[in-house]
C-alpha cells in the first residue's frame, strides 16, 4: 500500500471528500506519489547506513574509513569482511581474536598456532589450491596479523585417489583439466 492509499484510507471516515474523482483526488494522488518517493529514498539511505544491510555505496563508504581494503567476491563477503575489520582492536592477540580479525581479508581463512614458537598457520578451508590473487591476499593477511608472528600458509588440494577415480586415464586428464591448477583442484 502506497501513501495515496494510506491518505485516502485516513480521509474516508470523514465523508466530506471525493476521494476517487475530481481535482481533490488528483491532488491526493500527486501528494501520495511524492511521499512514496521520499519513503523509498529514506529507505535506501537507511539500508546503506547500517552495515548489516548495506549493499552498495554504504559498503564503499565504510571501506573508505578503514586502513585495509578487503578482498571479496560477493556483497555478503564484503559486508562480513568490513565488519571484521571494524572489530580489530590493537593489542588483542588471542587466537579467537586473530581468527575473527582474519575474516577481514575477505575470504574464509583460519589461523591456528604453529608448531614453532611465535608462528601461526593460515589455511583456506573453502578454497582448493592457492586462492586467486594470493599475493594481495597474503599482503592483507600479514597487515592484519601481528608483525611479530611468523606466518605460514597451508593449502588444500584434491587427493590423488579422488582425481584418479574421476580421471582414470591421461586422455581424461587432458580433456577435463586444461592446466596444472585445474588438475590439482579437480573435484
Amino acid at each position: 500500500m502506497g501513501y495515496t492509499d494510506y491518505i485516502k484510507q485516513m480521509l474516508a471516515p470523514l465523508g466530506i471528500y471525493d476521494l476517487e474523482t475530481g481535482v481533490g483526488a488528483e491532488e491526493l494522488e500527486v501528494i501520495g506519489e511524492e511521499l512514496d518517493k521520499v519513503f523509498y529514498a529514506l529507505e535506501e539511505v537507511w539500508r546503506e547506513a547500517v552495515l548489516a544491510t548495506a549493499q552498495s555505496y554504504g559498503l564503499k563508504k565504510y571501506e573508505e574509513i578503514l586502513p585495509y581494503r578487503p578482498a571479496y567476491i560477493t556483497a555478503e563477503d564484503e559486508r562480513r569482511a568490513v565488519m571484521a575489520l571494524l572489530r580489530i582492536r590493537g593489542g588483542c592477540f588471542t587466537l579467537s581474536v586473530l581468527q575473527d580479525t582474519l575474516s577481514g581479508c575477505g575470504i574464509t581463512a583460519t589461523v591456528e598456532e604453529g608448531s614453532e614458537k611465535m608462528s601461526v598457520v593460515v589455511k583456506f578451508p573453502n578454497s582448493k589450491g592457492i586462492p586467486d590473487g594470493f599475493e594481495k591476499l597474503k599482503a592483507r593477511i600479514e597487515e592484519i596479523l601481528p608483525c611479530h608472528l611468523n606466518v605460514k600458509y597451508e593449502f588444500i588440494y584434491s587427493a590423488w585417489q579422488i582425481i584418479m577415480d574421476k580421471l582414470n586415464n591421461w586422455a581424461a586428464v587432458e580433456r577435463n583439466a586444461k592446466s596444472w591448477r585445474e588438475f590439482e583442484i579437480y573435484e
